[in-house]
């Protein structure tokens, strides 16, 4: 059996600050709808599609135990982090090199107290 991330939703306290935390470290603008009674700033992906959202609502409750969700930092694993602490995150677990060619990963607590981790090939 194969799988693939079909979409992700990151839980916000504050939705206005959790998506300036995002395009700020990503240098890109989220898509911002409302959904029912949820606002969502949506994230694309390299084809358009959307891929995954911030979220906010009563059954939404960010944590720092939950699931580790990577993103794709493939536009520069270093420029990424740079960003982290200065748009209000926290650097977690510092660039580390994968075995066998794999690629980077780091992790990291986004303002809303959510762990998150970034992958790179670079």
């Amino acid at each position: 059996m194969q799988t693939k991330i079909n979409w992700f939703e990151i839980p916000s306290t504050d939705f206005s600050r959790a998506v300036a935390f995002y395009e700020t470290i990503f240098d890109s603008k989220l898509k911002v709808e409302q959904f029912g009674e949820f606002p969502m700033g949506i994230f694309g992906g390299r084809d358009g599609d959307s891929v995954g959202c911030i979220i906010h609502g009563e059954h939404f409750a960010p944590n720092p135990n939950g699931p580790v969700l990577y993103m794709d930092a493939s536009s520069g694993l270093d420029a990424v982090l740079s960003r982290i602490e200065a748009a209000g995150g926290q650097i977690v677990m510092e660039k580390m090199e994968l075995s066998q060619d794999l690629g980077y990963i780091a992790h990291f607590i986004d303002t809303e107290g959510n762990r998150l981790a970034l992958h790179a090939m670079h």
